[in-house]
């Protein structure tokens, strides 16, 4: 960050309360399951010469009662209008910011302190239509509707839970994460299941692909994964929900791919079961942020958009820090 914007958030970091508030009973019932950070996002854009307005729009954290609850959110942003906002088609909240004529970097900085629990299906987001349908890079017909076929799993005769385990194991078994190659990150179902190498982004594109072509609703989370104790981090992590016609539950299958040689029992537990060492940001994919972006949909969101005079931003990791503390 340049130092004029580091400068404007250690000021405010020095005015910032964290004091937070209650935290709710966690939904299985035990203390042990959960972690309380309070958790910041920092963002530093240098807005182009002869902008006459800079607009950003910064992903909030999720709040999914029993899995993650967020308490005493602040945003700031020196010098600029700020709206809180939440888009209609998934229900992500942002910070949109925007700033006429600027006359230097742009700081924004949202923080707050964040409850999560172990998740093992007890989230309360509601289930929609939308999570049976396409996106822009994964299909829900032609090659997903084959390997659903070829799977066995576009029959509704075959328990739901015995479907999605099914191409979960598919998934384990034929992709490894691999980033050391063109195409990677995308969340492209057809590099998932052609190239067979990936992210997080990638693995579940292609579980989620399948599981809508075999009639299954399913759901990607966009976020940041957190290391014990306090710590930073400037880059993402995603994973999956399934819906069993109860309740939506997890997956993250790149995050099994990486110990499944050495620890298989850990590898199955990432079915069905996550744990609390992550903060949600956003959900679905191709999105479009509110007020609607000049620039096209996002391929999704976690990191901060931002256009000048309408044109979008090409931006970088130097621009944008996570951290958080136990508290």
């Amino acid at each position: 960050m340049t130092n004029r914007c580091c400068g404007l958030l250690l000021t405010l970091l020095l005015l910032a309360s964290c004091q937070s508030g209650p935290v709710s009973a966690p939904a299985n019932g035990s203390h042990d399951l959960l972690r309380r950070v309070r958790f910041i996002y920092e963002v530093c854009i240098p807005a182009p010469a002869g902008t006459r307005e800079l607009r950003v729009w910064v992903p909030l954290p999720l709040s999914d009662p029993g899995v993650q609850e967020v308490d005493d959110l602040r945003v700031f942003a020196p010098g600029a209008i700020v709206r809180q906002t939440r888009e209609s088609r998934h229900g992500n909240s942002m910070a949109f910011v925007t700033v006429r004529a600027p006359t230097g970097p742009l700081a924004v900085r949202w923080e707050a302190t964040i409850t999560r629990w172990e998740d093992s299906g007890q989230g309360m987001l509601p289930l929609s239509e939308r999570y049976l349908e396409a996106n822009r890079l994964v299909p829900v017909d032609g090659a997903a509707l084959d390997l659903a076929r070829k799977l066995g799993v576009d029959t509704a005769i075959t328990p739901v839970s015995t479907r999605a385990k099914t191409i979960y194991d598919d998934v384990l078994a034929a992709m490894k994460y691999d980033k050391k190659h063109e195409g990677w990150g995308r969340g492209s179902f057809e590099h998932a299941t052609t190239v067979c190498k990936g992210n997080c982004t990638d693995f579940h594109a292609r579980f989620i692909g399948t599981g809508r072509a075999a009639g299954i609703a399913s759901r990607f989370t966009m976020g940041v994964p957190m290391k014990p104790g306090p710590g930073t981090y400037n880059s993402y992590h995603c994973w999956a929900h399934w819906h069993d016609g109860a309740h939506w539950r997890p997956v993250d299958i790149s995050e099994a791919d990486k110990v499944v040689a050495e620890d298989p029992e850990t590898a199955e537990r990432f079915f069905g079961v996550l744990g609390r060492d992550r903060i949600g940001l956003s959900v679905g994919r191709d999105i479009v942020l509110s007020p609607p972006q000049e620039s096209g949909v996002l391929n999704y969101f976690v990191f901060p958009h931002a256009e000048a005079d309408g044109k979008s931003m090409k931006l970088d990791k130097s621009m944008w820090t996570f951290s958080w503390r136990d508290v």
